[in-house]
């Protein structure tokens, strides 16, 4: 067995083994929260009370098998799965979703960093402008919402319209316009004008998350793939390592405006953590592009309900 072979092998085990304990401590989680005195060390209006909800377990299962599958970002399919099927109000989507996708992708951006295949200097030009985006973004839902009442939810679907309109293009593009192939491992040299375009860059996208909780992963990856002249393997590392930067100060502005439900999140992690596991493992029997092509056009057609109210 060749060496990258082996290494591969080694990763798929070692994440199992991660899987099967963060299941674990998730359960501990959900039957020992009641017995937690939660009131007054949390912010008001984060949702507690721990308990198994086998609903939402599953659509996180399916999410979870979607997002193994496909290599798409969590975000985008699980909003709609939150506002449409769940029924949760859209600005307690966007904050469980935030929080759910710091947590699932600091194990992947853990082993990128590991590997190697991360490239510090583009991840910290694109966090120069992404984190204060995600932060101005996120707390604009609370400064409209002061505003203009439980109206904010209005704006927040719109919002995500938007987003999904743009991901589901961005999707398109990537699964049937193939890009110049790269194969350099060395970070990316970083001119001035790159350097400011990456910060603004980092900022729209921040942004974009901050409000919806959609574009750190498909619609990111794509202006990566187009512009940045690096190996492919190393934009993989670079978009999880930053989306994790990314969406944990997004989470946690939405978490301290209570706009978090941890009961939520925490069952939509015991359901995807094994679909991902499941779904990656069935990803050579997949159509892919098919797939991604079906999903772009029902992101599109969500998007452009929500975009027309």
């Amino acid at each position: 067995m060749s060496n990258i072979a082996r290494r591969s092998e080694e990763w798929h085990l070692n994440r199992d083994w991660m899987v099967v304990l963060v299941a674990l401590v998730l359960l501990a989680a959900v039957k020992l929260g009641p017995a937690i005195p939660w009131e007054g060390a949390l912010p008001e209006g984060v949702g507690t009370g721990a308990r198994f909800a086998p609903n939402i377990a599953l659509a996180g299962l399916l999410v979870g098998f979607m997002v193994g599958l496909t290599g798409m970002g969590s975000g985008a399919l699980m909003a709609p799965v939150l506002i449409f099927v769940l029924h949760v109000k859209p600005s307690l989507a966007v904050g469980s979703d935030l929080v759910y996708a710091a947590v699932t992708k600091m194990f992947g951006a853990f082993q990128h960093y590991k590997h190697g295949t991360v490239d510090l200097g583009l991840t910290r030009w694109l966090a120069t402008g992404s984190v204060p985006g995600a932060l101005l973004g996120a707390q604009s839902i609370g400064w409209l919402r002061a505003a203009y009442g439980e109206a904010v939810e209005v704006y927040i679907l719109k919002s995500l319209g938007l987003a999904f309109l743009l991901v589901s293009a961005s999707i398109l593009l990537k699964t049937f316009l193939r890009g110049r192939k790269h194969t350099d491992l060395e970070p990316i040299r970083m001119s001035a004008r790159r350097k400011g375009m990456t910060v603004l860059l980092g900022f729209l996208v921040g942004m974009l998350v901050g409000v919806t909780s959609v574009g750190s992963g498909s619609l990111l990856m794509t202006v990566l793939i187009l512009f940045y002249p690096i190996a492919t393997t190393r934009l993989v590392g670079t978009d999880i390592f930053h989306a994790v930067l990314l969406t944990a100060a997004a989470g946690a502005t939405h978490f301290f405006a209570g706009n978090v439900d941890l009961v939520l999140v925490s069952n939509l992690l015991l359901g995807s953590v094994p679909g991902i596991v499941v779904g990656s493992r069935l990803v050579s029997l997949a159509p892919e592009r098919l797939l991604r092509a079906v999903l772009a056009v029902v992101l599109f057609l969500t998007g452009l309900k929500m975009w027309l109210g």
